[in-house]
């Protein structure tokens, strides 16, 4: 019997064989190298903090929301397929799974934001916006003021801010630790009903992490410019991730490929559905980004237009031209053919290429903010700084080691999931 054969139908005695052969076979260096030009990208950005603070948080945060969106799709995505049991992703599932796993890295990188950032980030956090006879007295923010200080007086510390920020990590590493534990479990403790524990946890998890991502989209982000405001931007968050989260597990699968692991059991047919997430998300990001603009351009309200109106000058409208046409339009041709998603060396570029412009849709989003914060003329035009790109290494340097690390500790396949072999034999129709 073949080693494929036997993988394909293990029996008890080649379990610990089989276990060995989907173990991770590269060696330290490659967590150790991210992890040393994260920690060196960190020290260097902390060089731009005794300069210019205001880009140093700016920069931060951008590279964190970058990380946490990943994660956050990963665990959407991974849910998404537990609940109507797909099987064809069992194979590829471990990546995801191991892309879920960052969260305590992620709340650990977002305490410095909360505890050190937040009153250069977001400007409804100073308390002289809330003082009537002060002259900076902003009235729609203190209509709005309850929902950073509930129930506490306006002005204070934003402690509901910072108390649904802790909520909102409680249910992702609660989720996402739960799931990991039940999948890593099957590998050495085999059970035929696995799926439906894994069905029970993504059942309630999946409305639980949907409000969460939505509201963190909210806090996180939208509320850098209080006074504007969408109905839609929770969607445009998740889509966003979501579509990344697709872009750096099919990233995944290829490396380990590439790399001689899971070789045969990673096929064509597995990239080509991976393929076709990628082209649908793209078109659904798409799809909110446009929605969201037609329903704030057809009320045409000057509270919610301004927004918009800040990103189409001072440079920024170049940005919004990019992300339409190497967002939307370029992947769209690119990815639509069937072919070109079945060769690893088009597909990876766009995945490589889906991560950098969803990187952009997040600077777009947050950087022009910290004009509107300041009105300092010297933040006024669309320009990267070295604290983006240093930052950028940093915090995504340790994403990676930490993702690598993980893979490194179990499995990189659930190669005892009762859907298996349905897997392994997967055909596209």
């Amino acid at each position: 019997m073949s080693l494929f054969s036997s993988i394909l139908d293990p029996v008890p005695a080649d379990r610990e064989r089989v276990a060995r052969q989907y173990q991770f076979t590269a060696d330290n260096r490659a967590w150790y190298i991210p992890a040393a030009l994260g920690a060196a990208g960190l020290l260097v950005g902390l060089i731009g903090l005794a300069g210019d603070h205001y880009s140093f948080w700016y920069s931060y945060l951008t590279a964190w929301v970058f990380c946490l969106s990943i994660s956050l799709g990963a665990l959407i995505f991974v849910m998404a397929q537990h609940v109507p049991r797909a099987k064809w992703v069992t194979v590829v599932r471990r990546f995801p799974e191991t892309l879920m796993t960052n969260f305590w890295l992620l709340a650990i990188l977002g305490l410095p934001i909360l505890l050190f950032g937040t009153h250069d980030l977001y400007h409804w956090t100073h308390a002289d916006l809330y003082d009537p006879a002060g002259s900076h007295y902003d009235e729609i923010l203190v209509g709005k003021g309850g929902y950073f200080f509930w129930p506490g007086p306006l002005g204070g510390v934003p402690w509901f801010f910072y108390l649904r920020a802790v909520v909102y990590f409680a249910v992702w590493i609660t989720v996402s630790t739960k799931l990991y534990r039940i999948s890593v479990r099957q590998d050495t403790e085999p059970r035929d009903d696995v799926g439906a524990d894994l069905r029970r946890v993504s059942a309630w998890g999946l409305p639980l992490v949907g409000v969460t991502t939505a509201f963190a989209g909210f806090d996180f982000v939208m509320t850098l410019d209080p006074h504007w405001f969408s109905t839609m931007f929770g969607v445009y968050f998740f889509a966003g991730g979501f579509l990344a989260a697709i872009a750096a597990m099919t990233l995944m699968a290829l490396f380990y490929r590439h790399g001689g692991m899971l070789h045969h059991e990673i096929s064509g047919e597995h990239l080509h559905d991976l393929g076709k997430y990628l082209f649908a998300f793209t078109v659904f990001w798409a799809y909110i980004a446009f929605s969201q603009y037609m329903l704030i351009w057809y009320a045409n309200l000057p509270e919610e237009t301004v927004w918009f109106q800040n990103r189409m000058m001072n440079g920024w409208e170049s940005v919004s031209y990019a992300l339409v046409w190497f967002h939307f339009v370029l992947p769209f041709f690119i990815l639509i053919p069937r072919f070109t998603k079945r060769i690893p060396a088009v597909l990876a570029f766009m995945c490589g290429w889906t991560l950098v412009m969803h990187w952009v849709d997040l600077w777009w989003l947050i950087k022009p903010n910290l004009y509107i914060a300041t009105q300092n003329e010297a933040y006024a035009e669309a320009a990267l700084v070295w604290t983006d790109f240093a930052l950028f290494v940093g915090i995504v340097g340790l994403y990676v080691a930490a993702t690598v690390w993980r893979a490194s500790r179990h499995s990189i396949t659930p190669f005892n999931d009762p859907y298996y072999d349905f897997s392994l034999r997967f055909q596209n129709v």
